[in-house]
């Protein structure tokens, strides 16, 4: 009977990510804000300063922040180097798009008129990525080369990946939606501290 409750228990380990196992799903957002009247697609939009977020972490190659999403579908992060960016280039990051189906990363051009043209950068299939019912937990990370790395906070590889050839800054950073409301939480704890190594595309937290 032992060895078949340790056998049980493995198999969950390695279907469910670590930050699955808090009491309550809502223990991942603790010490993490909540981003508050969230603007429509289209709508002029608040752009947070990224002086003012006091949990980003840092490596010799990159800056990581973690940001949560609850929503049916359409959780949509922008962000670039101005507060106000119009006939300026963002980047875009949708988590569970098309009715939480797809994620995508894109740079996004919006003129003084407030018509946006899109670049798609990537597009990879994640059904069933977001929920209604508890916030999901992201690990968002962006290199010095213009790289950009999504994963779920946990895990080890990261499930959208793309360049900004451009290489926009991380100065401001905003939260939008599409057709349906979406909770957003961001300057989420993160170990400022800890070492941070790559090996084969994996990042390894000591």
């Amino acid at each position: 009977m032992k060895s078949l409750i340790v056998a049980v228990t493995v198999v969950i380990s390695i279907i469910f990510p670590a930050d699955a196992f808090h009491s309550n799903s809502f223990d991942a957002i603790k010490g993490c804000k909540q981003y508050g009247h969230v603007g429509n697609y289209n709508d002029p939009l608040t752009y947070i300063p990224m002086t003012d977020l006091q949990n980003l972490g840092f490596t010799n190659k990159s800056i990581f922040f973690k940001i949560a999403v609850q929503g049916r579908y359409d959780g949509i992060l922008r962000f670039g180097d101005s507060l106000y960016p119009y006939n300026k280039e963002v980047i875009e990051i949708v988590f569970g798009g098309w009715t939480n189906t797809k994620s995508a990363g894109r740079r996004q051009y919006r003129s003084a008129s407030n018509q946006a043209t899109n670049t798609v950068l990537a597009e990879v299939q994640t059904p069933m990525l977001l929920s209604a019912n508890r916030p999901t937990v992201f690990l968002v990370e962006l290199f010095h080369d213009g790289t950009i790395q999504v994963r779920i906070s946990g895990q080890d590889h990261p499930f959208l990946l793309f360049n900004d050839a451009k290489m926009i800054p991380f100065y401001y950073m905003t939260f939008t939606k599409w057709k349906t409301d979406v909770l957003y939480f961001y300057d989420c704890p993160v170990d400022k501290y800890a070492k941070i190594c790559y090996e084969d595309g994996r990042m390894y937290v000591n």
